[in-house]
């Protein structure tokens, strides 16, 4: 469970740190990501860095200086794979900028780490920028 712990701190740290370079690690490509919207399919590093920007856009709306997740469970699906599940509090000067929401990545062991290979019930920047898939050629 630290694992994943460091897992999601890593991912929070890409957004408050600005660091494409970072994300870009934590992702295998394809990724599909689930919202109350529709499903976002992220195939190229264009495109994942297109959507990273647009979370960057959220994170200024918000005025974000902290993004904490938090484990709330972890399956081993007995392929290689795991379902991790966490809650996610988007946070300005200690307080919640929106409500807390829950998601479920699927996580892939690979030889350079942990990685993200989908999330369901992402929020991503399409509540707060009004950019939603498509748009700007995010799909």
């Amino acid at each position: 469970m630290q694992e994943f712990q460091d897992l999601l701190d890593r991912m929070s740290a890409c957004f408050i740190e600005r660091d494409f370079a970072a994300w870009r690690s934590l992702i295998i490509l394809p990724i599909s990501m689930v919202t109350k919207d529709g499903p976002v399919f992220l195939s190229t590093e264009e495109e994942l860095r297109k959507n990273f920007d647009h979370y960057l856009t959220a994170c200024d709306i918000m005025q974000l200086d902290n993004i904490y997740r938090r484990p709330l469970g972890l399956e081993n699906c007995m392929d290689g794979t795991w379902i991790g599940t966490y809650e996610t509090n988007l946070m300005r000067k200690n307080l919640r900028a929106a409500p807390p929401f829950t998601s479920s990545a699927l996580l892939v062991s690979t030889d350079e780490g942990i990685k993200l290979a989908a999330i369901l019930n992402a929020r991503g920047h399409h509540e707060w920028t009004g950019v939603w898939p498509g748009d700007l050629g995010d799909h």
